[in-house]
């Protein structure tokens, strides 16, 4: 609710607000870090929780009336978003909108689920990671902490594996890209990928 900052009495200060739900996050994102679950091959080896982008209040001296941030989940395989952000939301209903609609009713606090997908977990033994390993000629096997639509095939009963060129390291910033010896080792990968689907 929106008031002169002279009468904080009068408002509900929404960026506060956000601000007790993104420290909530936080202690989340250090709880997961100190006592897990982990699984070592993902680097980090635990789920992960942060805040990415966060907009509120309109002058210094107006208690800001709305305030939006967002934030994700990067789960490990086995573990379930939605139990943390249940964590996040009883915590929203018991500790803060109580105060916020002691001051108005009609202050509430608004949910909204951004696309997601669930985890990937490929069996190692499985006939997709031996058919990668084939066509790759490497035995080596790795789990990757970036999200794919791989969860998503899994899901709907479709065996997936994740291969390819690039690195994880350089993606997301400015100048990305891809190395031609990447380029060249894939192109080489899918054609033997080819070969062995035409077999």
């Amino acid at each position: 609710k929106a008031a002169h900052s002279s009468l904080t009495q009068d408002g509900v200060n929404a960026v506060e607000v956000a601000g007790e739900l993104i420290a909530f996050l936080r202690s989340l994102s250090r709880r997961l870090r100190a006592e897990g679950p982990f699984d070592e091959a993902f680097t980090p080896p635990y789920t992960t929780v942060h805040t990415g982008l966060i907009e509120g209040g309109t002058a210094l001296n107006i208690i800001p009336e709305r305030c939006v941030f967002e934030f994700e989940i990067r789960n490990l395989p086995g573990q379930e978003p939605d139990t943390l952000v249940d964590e996040l939301q009883r915590f929203a209903t018991e500790r803060l909108l109580g105060d916020m609609q002691a001051v108005d009713g009609a202050c509430g606090i608004d949910w909204e689920p951004l696309p997601s997908y669930p985890a990937l977990a490929t069996p190692e033994d499985g006939e997709a990671v031996r058919l990668a390993q084939r066509v790759a000629r490497s035995n080596a096997v790795a789990a990757v902490s970036f999200g794919t639509e791989g969860g998503v095939y899994q899901d709907a009963g479709i065996a997936a594996v994740i291969c390819g060129p690039g690195e994880i390291a350089q993606a997301h910033k400015p100048n990305e890209y891809v190395s031609l010896a990447q380029v060249d080792a894939c192109e080489r990968f899918v054609l033997r990928l080819l070969d062995e689907l035409s077999e």
